[in-house]
């Protein structure tokens, strides 16, 4: 298969076409300047933003994604996301934790990720405006790994945070500073470590360190971000609640400015707190969003939630005013010899099952049992 050269990058499966160009809307980073996201807005006082979780590229999601078709073969990622890319495009900003590299093939899952650029591209049509990068996986690949990532997603545009490929970038992206109808919003991301290797210079990789945020968050008020919001790559895998480290990091953030603070890492879902801030205000920690997508089929990992948030400005000053969650489900099934997934939002379906292809019943009896778990993991409360 030949290399993908990113100064022109073009997709063409299933009739879908993409090309890389200013078609999208969205503009480039240049020293301070913020990413404008701006639209026209109906509701200019409100701000509508999605947080998802741990997006995952294990081996056979890649080989599910194969399109065969001659001479238009390749991955096509966009069907994992047709029933929740309505959803995602609702929002007036949505995020996602990419734990996977583009590194180029050969494409690998556990334990080195190396996902297709297909995948970025499918992620982007979902309705996708940010993905952040400082997690465990992103030197999975070493120093190009980090590099090609981070060359792809400026090829599509898309915009992100959390690694970077020389101290410039570092310097005019971190913390990242979004302006979108009116608000100006500030996103730190950080990683508690990275598996391979650690990032050493002339790339960088945020690492949770407590005096490099606190620096973050004076660059953040500089800039007069008028909201905060922490990314971090944290906690014990496969865990359903938060543990002590978890919580004294959140405490630290609230304590130093941070407004809203959300997790990723543990692939399994872990509680939605609300915290007392610098000035004595309340500050909302969602621990853990769990999977996105992924191959993890066991009972707490085969699925995850989107954190729904919305901010308010009244009399200059911003406020989250509301929030709620949507728990998705990941569903598997085989498909001409290879494993295929979908996205499927738990409520609707339970709803409306007649809108969704047939499911079987175990895996109906899996979509359910996951859905009463994440409810005792976050009993509904505002």
């Amino acid at each position: 298969m030949k290399t993908i050269k990113l100064s022109f990058f073009v997709v063409i499966c299933f009739g879908f076409l993409v090309i890389i160009g200013s078609s999208y809307g969205f503009m480039g980073i240049k020293g301070f300047k913020a990413i404008n996201l701006n639209s026209v807005s109906e509701d200019p006082i409100h701000l509508k933003l999605i947080f998802a979780g741990d997006i995952m590229g294990h081996s056979t999601q890649i080989k599910g994604a194969w399109h065969e078709g001659g001479k238009d073969s390749c991955y096509n990622f966009i069907p994992s996301f047709k029933w929740v890319k309505n959803y995602i495009s609702s929002a007036d900003i949505a995020v996602a934790n990419l734990e996977v590299t583009f590194a180029g093939e050969p494409y690998t899952g556990y334990p080195a990720f190396s996902s297709p650029v297909s995948l970025a591209v499918a992620l982007k049509d979902a309705g996708f405006d940010i993905l952040v990068t400082a997690n465990n996986h992103i030197m999975d690949r070493g120093r190009k790994g980090l590099e090609r990532t981070i060359k792809v997603l400026d090829s599509l545009e898309i915009t992100h945070t959390g690694s970077f490929k020389d101290s410039t970038q570092w310097n005019n992206n971190s913390p990242l500073i979004v302006e979108k109808n009116g608000f100006k919003l500030a996103f730190l991301n950080y990683t508690y470590g990275t598996n391979m290797s650690k990032a050493k210079p002339p790339i960088i990789v945020n690492y949770i360190d407590s005096m490099r945020i606190i620096a973050d968050l004076e660059k953040a008020r500089e800039l007069e971000a008028d909201f905060i919001i922490a990314i971090l790559h944290w906690g014990e895998e496969y865990k359903n609640v938060e543990n002590e480290t978890q919580r004294e990091i959140a405490d630290f953030l609230a304590q130093n400015g941070c407004n809203l603070i959300v997790g990723a890492h543990p692939h399994a879902i872990q509680p939605i707190k609300k915290i007392e801030g610098a000035m004595g205000d309340s500050v909302l920690v969602a621990y853990s969003l769990g999977n996105f997508v992924s191959n993890q089929r066991w009972r707490y990992s085969d699925g995850g939630i989107m954190l729904e948030v919305t901010l308010s400005k009244s009399d200059g000053k911003t406020s989250l005013s509301d929030y709620r969650y949507e728990p998705f489900w990941v569903r598997r099934y085989p498909d001409k010899g290879v494993q295929v997934y979908r996205l499927i939002p738990v409520i609707d379906y339970l709803n409306y099952p007649e809108d969704y292809p047939a499911m079987s019943a175990e895996d109906e009896k899996m979509l359910k049992q996951f859905y009463e778990d994440t409810k005792e993991i976050i009993p509904v409360e505002n």
